[in-house]
């Protein structure tokens, strides 16, 4: 049996907790059925002595086998390699939300009692070019979802292509937060029929700099415009923090749910 098992599976399975005795059980079962535990030792050269403690772990515990009660002696069987690494997950995830919210509970007062600031890594990202291509990077990443605001009509009008591709690879939940002042711009509110087509949109007052936000906050990127800046170029704002994305998410969705649904004429 050990020759038919690649020797990379047997380290994935020891990788994901099983031990080499659970293995060589495992793999057994799998590769010559339903056995009893006399079978399973001589077969797994799992020693005797250690057979139905194993089996226990294998069935109590990990969830791996299932042991047939009516039958004399009782056999194991295998359960389906994805049944059970699916229960292998489901266990390593409890654990292991177990384990973050105790140390989460017991740390973080600790840590934020010495006010230390965070070190994160900041990119500006200069120029309108450089700034356009790191947008729509993003929106030809985005699987699920695209949150946009934008006060440049020029970045939405390049945009649009882009956005329209991501809808049809999948990336369905796309909604775009403008300012009331541009439903009253024909121009713009030209190209907001074209995106009404593809988005939810919504407007509102005070909306500062353009951005993108995809998947539900996995990555987000912020223009502000010259405007901000007096004579200066546009500047874009990423970092590595792995909370920036979530919170401009949230952010968003402050305002967004707050905003006015914009309903077009065509």
């Amino acid at each position: 049996m050990s020759n038919e098992i690649p020797e990379n599976v047997k380290m994935s399975l020891k990788s994901i907790g099983l031990t080499d005795y659970e293995i060589s059980i495992y793999l057994t079962l799998i590769a010559r059925g339903p056995m009893d535990a006399r079978e399973l030792s001589e077969a797994s050269n799992v020693p005797y002595s250690r057979i139905y403690n194993i089996l226990t772990q294998l069935e109590k515990e990990k969830m791996w086998i299932i042991k047939e009660e009516e039958s004399r002696p009782s056999r194991y069987f295998a359960k389906s390699p994805d049944e059970a690494l699916i229960i292998a997950k489901k266990q390593y995830n409890d654990i292991f939300d177990d384990h973050s919210n105790k140390i989460i509970q017991s740390l973080t007062q600790i840590y934020q009692s010495h006010d230390t600031p965070i070190k994160i890594a900041l990119y500006l990202h200069r120029g309108r070019n450089v700034c356009l291509n790191r947008a729509i990077a993003l929106i030809g990443i985005a699987k699920s979802s695209i949150c946009l605001t934008a006060t440049d009509y020029d970045f939405l009008e390049i945009f649009y292509d882009d956005v329209k591709k991501a809808r049809a690879r999948g990336a369905t939940d796309i909604k775009l937060l403008v300012e009331d002042q541009h439903l009253e711009d024909e121009k713009f509110k030209s190209l907001l029929e074209k995106y009404s087509t593809i988005s939810e949109i919504r407007s509102r007052n005070q909306i500062f700099g353009s951005s993108v936000i995809i998947d539900e906050g996995e990555n987000a990127f912020i223009i502000l415009s010259q405007k901000f800046f007096k004579k200066l170029s546009y500047f874009g704002l990423d970092t590595d923090h792995i909370a920036f994305g979530p919170a401009a998410n949230f952010y968003f969705y402050n305002l967004y749910e707050t905003a006015n649904s914009v309903s077009l004429e065509y």
